[in-house]
């Protein structure tokens, strides 16, 4: 098949979406598709603060036998606010979505990376150059937007959802992360044929803890002999990271010898800069984004791994990739969660739960697993069989292919 994509964000950026174009497209010529990558300059907030790549890139170049023609995005390193965001969904609407229009074709099938802005791009190049379309719903937009009242206009709203539901009219196939956005779009009125289970997945010999050196890895980030419970990745606004914070208070009496480890950076470091020092937690450590190549090493030198979510009707269907990553990892899991992050954790067998996000009842099960090493050993073995049954790349890829082609087939699919 020709197969032309179309996301603001892919190679060199690292963020989740980037990394999921990379190597679906990858999979992709490997098997002898013809592949055409339609993306920007990198552009994602977290991209543009750490400075990681440049945005002096080839305007065309071939990536790992992809054809890619990027366009000029907006992007900046200043706080992310909800007018900057737009201008780099906007943006690159407008001017990918010209470039789609442009490229020597036909294609087999167009394939749209959300945000829902892309699925605007994918619809009107989908109707004006009759390439069927295929919407992968990485976030599901604008429920998102509105969730962290980045979106509140009513009659902005109105339109987004009118919008949302057109795309999905048009699309013969959406793909969707988890099961609980299926059940979101089947709500919505999508036809529940059309809907692909298309999650995150995770290489589990990436984050096998067996190859790390432990010790090693503790020694060189002074931990000690403290029972580290880390949390790596954005601070997100949605993370309701304050809960952890809280966790860690309750903590800091009944468990002296806990830890608390954040990785990463985001819209919630200064309200966890302010709770360290109000609550003087010193049993709380924040360090910046680790290179790719350490996480392993990071979550095997863990204890325990820890993950929140605010209590919202879109977080009850989300979720992290970080998930896949803690499980695959072998270490158990302790979760202010209800929703699908639930469900999963119950289902495998790895993690305990605060459905309420109690801080009392989360500090509990932290000192549980620090006191029974064996808990520890069988929740982590049970994470990593799950996690490599379930969402291991060679299943997700195979999956993601086979969308493809029921996509590309003729219209009288949905």
């Amino acid at each position: 098949m020709r197969i032309l994509f179309l996301h603001e964000h892919f190679y060199p950026e690292t963020v989740g979406t980037s990394t999921r174009a990379v190597e679906i497209v990858e999979y992709l010529v490997k098997r002898g598709h013809d592949v055409t990558v339609v993306t920007g300059l990198p552009c994602h907030p977290s991209t543009m603060r750490n400075g990681e790549v440049s945005r002096d890139q080839p305007r065309e170049e071939m990536f790992r036998g992809a054809r890619i023609h990027r366009v000029w995005t907006f992007g900046s390193p200043k706080p992310d606010k909800f007018w900057r965001r737009m201008l780099t969904y906007s943006s690159f609407m407008i001017l990918g979505g010209l470039k789609a229009l442009r490229v020597r074709g036909p294609f087999d099938a167009l394939v749209a990376i959300s945000p829902l802005p892309n699925g605007i791009s994918g619809l009107i190049v989908s109707k004006i150059r009759r390439f069927p379309l295929m919407f992968d719903v990485c976030d599901i937009w604008p429920d998102c937007a509105v969730a962290v009242d980045m979106l509140t206009n009513p009659l902005l709203v109105r339109m987004a959802f009118w919008i949302e539901k057109k795309i999905y009219s048009r699309a013969r196939r959406v793909g969707v992360v988890t099961r609980g956005f299926t059940e979101n779009l089947a709500a919505k009125g999508v036809p529940r044929e059309k809907i692909a289970l298309l999650p995150d997945w995770v290489d589990p010999e990436t984050y096998d803890s067996s190859r790390v050196n432990r010790e090693a890895v503790r020694a060189e980030y002074g931990f000690g002999e403290k029972f580290v419970v880390s949390f790596l990745g954005n601070f997100g606004l949605l993370m309701g990271l304050e809960t952890i914070m809280e966790t860690a208070r309750v903590a800091k009496g009944r468990a002296p010898g806990v830890l608390f480890l954040f990785v990463g950076k985001g819209a919630a470091l200064p309200m966890m800069e302010e709770k360290i020092a109000e609550w003087g937690l010193d049993n709380v450590r924040i360090i910046p984004y680790q290179p790719r190549d350490k996480v392993p090493g990071l979550l095997a030198a863990s204890d325990a791994l820890i993950v929140t979510y605010k209590k919202t009707p879109i977080t009850r269907i989300t979720v992290p990739s970080k998930i896949y990553e803690y499980m695959a990892s072998e270490r158990p899991i302790v979760a202010g969660v209800d929703g699908v992050i639930g469900e999963i954790l119950a289902e495998a067998g790895c993690g305990l739960a605060s459905p309420a996000r109690d801080p009392e009842e989360m500090a509990g099960h932290i000192l549980k697993l620090q006191s029974d090493p064996e808990l520890r050993r069988e929740m982590g073995r049970k994470g990593r069989a799950y996690v490599a049954s379930h969402f291991s790349f060679e299943r997700v890829s195979a999956d993601y292919e086979s969308a493809i082609t029921q996509t590309a087939k003729p219209a009288a699919n949905p």
